[in-house]
Parts: structure tokens; sequence; C-alpha cells
């Protein structure tokens, strides 16, 4: 209810982009609510005068005290109306090409404005033909007054024109219903309802049930009546204001991909129910995605063009139509466990020479450390996994990890659309992790993070993990922030110079840490504690509004040239920041970005936060 009523009353997500925009939205809407209100308030007074034999002179509560804050409240609320109608009429003349226009958007603009002219020149003869107590509360009714008193209007000859006039207002506001269902103002009524209808959770994907699929062979959307009445809902409740396709990077990087075109092509094909999906979108646009989920976060009516491309994907998958690397990654995920298709024996040799303790030799532990495997086989991320190693020896923490019992996560399976893989990676791991008293896990990764808050306990009671079967996943940068704080993790105070040759340090949010879960604070903590604060610059996409590095989704296993690659805006980014060194807490960050920096020469270092860490203390990896 709360987030309803912030996104619908307080206008927050219309006011959180395009400024000027969302304020002459506030003002539309706000305008238009409080007259719709008064209509009511007003027909309530006239219809129960009527019900009780009163005449119009002898109102019920339309009088006194209410009658003149009335008057006044619904003439401001007619000046906030007209002033967003008019901001939104002089967008569309100038062209702004943010918006998909359409006629009907100057109909309903002028039906708009015409109601709020007649509707003030009608307070104005009503002033002139009746008695109106304090008159000047009713100011802008007032300023219409006097001109038709001047061109010769009075009490004897006003009321014949204020009838007719009332009657073309209420003509207008007629017809300003009748194009309600067929024009941009179905979104004021579809939105709110997709709004209170919608469980939005970033970072939760809807489970595929294997008993329903065996019993309707449906996996995923391969027609339009395979999305569900919410999903199909969603479709009307788009305005087009094109917010989602400013923000997503594989539109930036000239990608097939377009939020808002996926969601008014789907729409359309429901219109017509005989086009194919594919009209709505196309097989290109569905595998562009990131999942970086900027278009979801920031759509202000809480349509999520993440539903549809990630239920095509497991169509697609579910026809095999998913081939080349990206096909062969899941392939090798099924095989040996990890998307790098190595053997599991080899899971732990990132680790030679640090004495770290597997699961099953150690009663007593504090953590899990979970390594993943970006950090098992990449050579470049098994030194993040060192460095957290060493800095949790230094700290002296009882931790311990899997080894060979570990398995993927089976993020990237998941969103590329391989359901059925991914249950399977998760029930293993969860039958691993129930066998030991783990009570907290800590993983560098922040999309094997979203795995286990979100992906996995959707699946305890299925997967048959027990009642008492419960831990508390954490990113690296918190659990290292919180010791700390407690003061088991202390930095030498020349801990700050061993960074010095760092220069200018900026830092990269990855998505499935910022923006999907929330995690901005800690990995800058640690990174002020290692760096003095004028060697520290923001990128300006920053925080939960960062910028994608391009490799969610199972981007990362796609085959595309590190220049033409998704997140190159990002690369550029980092650049102009004129940094030497970027900060990263994601492996998949770490690889594109590096990559990308790479393939354009330039010389900036991409460290994780634990590497930054470990240097100010003093040790080496």
């Amino acid at each position: 209810a709360r987030r309803v009523i912030g996104a619908i009353l307080l206008q927050r997500r219309v006011r959180r982009q395009r400024k000027a925009a969302g304020r002459a939205h506030v003002l539309l809407f706000g305008g238009f609510g409080v007259l719709f209100i008064g209509t009511i308030l007003i027909a309530i007074e006239h219809y129960s005068a009527a019900a009780l034999g009163r005449s119009p002179q002898n109102p019920i509560f339309h009088k006194g005290l209410y009658f003149v804050i009335y008057e006044f409240v619904l003439d401001t609320a007619g000046l906030a109306l007209l002033a967003g109608c008019l901001w939104f009429l002089k967008r569309r003349l100038q062209s702004d090409s943010s918006m998909a226009h359409v006629r009907s958007d100057y109909v309903v603009l002028g039906l708009l404005v015409s109601l709020v002219i007649t509707g003030y020149v009608a307070e104005g003869l009503r002033i002139t033909l009746e008695e109106t107590p304090l008159p000047g509360f009713s100011y802008v009714g007032l300023l219409f007054a006097w001109p038709l008193q001047w061109l010769g209007i009075t009490t004897e000859n006003a009321a014949p024109i204020h009838l007719t006039l009332w009657w073309v207002h209420v003509v207008l506001a007629l017809g300003l219903i009748a194009l309600f269902p067929h024009t941009r103002l179905l979104h004021s009524l579809a939105g709110a309802v997709n709004l209170s209808l919608s469980e939005q959770t970033l970072g939760v994907m809807q489970p595929i049930s294997i008993s329903e699929v065996e019993e309707t062979g449906l996996v995923g959307a391969g027609k339009i009546t395979d999305f569900t009445r919410r999903q199909l809902l969603s479709l009307d409740a788009c305005v087009s204001c094109g917010r989602c396709e400013d923000l997503c990077p594989a539109n930036q990087a000239g990608k097939a991909l377009s939020p808002r075109n996926i969601v008014q092509g789907l729409r359309r094909v429901m219109e017509s129910l005989d086009v194919p999906l594919s009209n709505g979108i196309s097989n290109d646009a569905a595998w562009a995605c990131t999942t970086c989920h900027a278009c979801v976060e920031t759509c202000p009516l809480g349509v999520d063009p993440l539903e549809f491309i990630t239920d095509v994907r497991r169509n697609l998958v579910a026809e095999g139509k998913l081939k080349g690397s990206p096909g062969q990654a899941l392939q090798k995920m099924q095989r040996s466990g990890n998307p790098w298709g190595l053997p599991t024996d080899g899971r732990l040799s990132w680790a030679e020479g640090l004495n770290v303790p597997l699961v099953n030799e150690v009663e007593d532990f504090e953590i899990v450390y979970w390594v993943g495997c970006a950090a098992a086989y990449d050579r470049r991320i098994q030194k993040v996994a060192r460095a957290v190693v060493q800095l949790l020896q230094a700290a002296e923490v009882p931790f311990v990890v899997l080894g060979p019992e570990e398995r993927c996560t089976g993020d990237s399976a998941r969103r590329m659309g391989d359901e059925f893989l991914f249950q399977e990676l998760a029930a293993t791991n969860i039958s691993t992790l129930s066998k030991y008293p783990i009570k907290k896990i800590v993983t560098h990764c922040p999309h094997c993070l979203n795995s286990f808050k979100h992906d996995y306990p959707q699946f305890y009671e299925e997967f048959g993990a027990g009642d008492n079967f419960h831990f508390e996943a954490v990113h690296h940068t918190q659990f290292l922030s919180e010791l700390l704080v407690a003061g088991r993790l202390v930095i030498p105070e020349n801990g700050e110079s061993a960074n010095a040759d760092a220069a200018l340090l900026t830092y990269h949010d990855p998505c499935y840490l910022a923006r999907v879960n929330g995690i901005t604070e800690s990995p800058r903590e640690l990174i002020q504690l290692t760096l003095p604060e004028e060697s520290i610059v923001e990128l300006s996409r920053c925080g939960e509004n960062t910028a994608c590095c391009g490799a969610g989704g199972g981007r990362m296993w796609f085959d595309d040239e590190a220049v033409q690659r998704t997140g190159g805006e990002r690369v550029d980014e980092v650049i102009e920041s004129q940094a030497k060194t970027l900060a990263v807490s994601c492996p998949f960050c770490l690889t594109m970005i590096n990559d990308g920096l790479a393939a354009r020469e330039a010389k900036v270092e991409v460290k994780d936060v634990a590497e930054l860490l470990m240097e100010a203390l003093g040790t080496t990896n």
C-alpha cells in the first residue's frame, strides 16, 4: 500500500527523472484529481438537496467557510492543471523525441484546457448571476467575471449564457470520458491497477513448475496468450514515455533492444491476437537484454519489460533456439557445474598456499565463503578470492569453503531462460548446504548473492531443505565493513599511503549489488578507508542509478567484440573521469570493464575493493 501511495498519489517515480516533465505531470495529475473530487462534492450537494426538496439557494453543506475554502482550492487546482497541460503542449510542439507523439495527445490536452477555460468562464458567470460571499477567494473566477460584466453581461441576462456554457462544459467532459480507453488517458487507470497488483521486487523471477509444464507442455511464452492477465494489463499501462529506453544499456550500445518498443509491440500483438509474438519482440531483442533492471526500476507505472523478455527467452531455450557460445555455456553448466566446463576437482586450485579449510573438515565456523565459478576458474578473479581469504585470516574469522562441493548458483542459466537447468543446480546446492550448520554465506559475486537472497528461497520446501534451513547471505564488502567497525580488521595509520600511487580512483556500482539489492554504502566505506578523500571521484551514474557493464542476463557468455559490448558507454564514462584506478565489487564487472578499457588502450587499473583493502593493510597477494 505504501508503494502504491508513493507511486500514484505522491508521484515519486514520475518525479525521479526528467525533473521538468515530472513537475508538469504533478501539476496536471494533482489539478485534475482535485477538480474531480470537487465535482463529486458539488454533485453530492446538488443531488442531496434535490432529494430533500431544497433549492440550490439553500445548500446543505456548500456554504460558509467550507464554500470559501472550496472555491479557493478549486481555482488553484484549475491553474495547476492548465499549467501542466500547457507545458506538455509546448513539449509536443517542440517535437521532443523522448515520447512517441500521436495526434490524440493534442486532442486530450486541448480538451483538458477547454474544460478548465469553460469552467472558469462558467464560474465568472455564476459570480455575476448570484450573490457570492467573499468572491475574492474564487480569484480566477472573479478575474473572468469582471471582463464579462464589462461586456454587458448582468444578473438579468447571465442565466441562459451560464446554462449554455454549462452544457458545453458537460459535453467536453463526456467527450474526454469517451476518449479515455483510446488515448494515453488509459494509463491513469491501468497504471494504478498495475501498481496495485504487481509485487515488484527487483531481482525476483517467477519460477516455473515442472509439474505444470508436464501437464500443459508450455514453457515461457510462445504466443501472446501465454502471458498472465496481469502482464497483459501492464501493456495497457504503458504510456510510451521512453524512460526505460533512455536508461537501457543495450539500446545505448546500438543493440536491437528497446524496452518501450517491446511493450508497445506486444500491446499491438495483444490487440490483433492473430499476429505472431515475434512482431512484438524479436529474438535479437530478447537476447540483447542484460537484465540490469534499469527499465523496471524507472517505470512510473510499474511496467516490467524484463518479465516479457525472460518469458520469451524461456520459450526460445525450450525450443532449442539458443546456439553458439551461450548455448555451449549452458551445456557446460549442466555437464560440469560451471560455465567454463572445467572439472570440479579444480575448484580449489586458486587457494594454493593459503591453507583454506573445507566445510567437511571443520565443525565450528562462523561463515561459509562462497567462492563462485569466476574465482575458481578465472585467473584474474582468483586474485580477488585470495585477497578476501587473506583479509578473513587477518581478522581471524573462522571460515570454510565448499571446494569441490560447490556448483554454479545458476544465475546465468535462469536469466538466459533455462529454468530447468537453474532448478537442477539450485537443488544440488541447496542439498549440499543443508548438510552443514550454515548461518552466514559471504560471496564477492552479486549474482550469487542475488540467487541466495531471491532465487533459492523459492525452492527450499520443494527441494526438501527442512524447516530449520536458513542462512544469511551478504556481500563481501558488507562483511568486511562489519569487521572494520567491530575492530576485528584494523587498517594501520599509514594504510592510506599504501594506495597513494593509485592517484584518482573511482568506483563502479554493479547492477545486481546496487540497483537490485540496494548495497551502495559498504563498498564506499571501505574505499574511503583506503584512500584520502581528495583521491576519490564518483562517476556520473552511480549508486542505485548505476550503468551496466554488459555482463548480466547471461551476456557474459555471448561472443561480442570488446568494443561492441553493451557496457561500452560505461567504459567511456570511466575514461572520462580521468581516474587511474577503477574499484569494482563484481567479477563480471571486473572482466567486462577491464576488456573494454584494454580495447580502448586506456591506462586504467581495475581492482576489486577487497584488493584495495588488502593493499591498505600492507598484505601481499
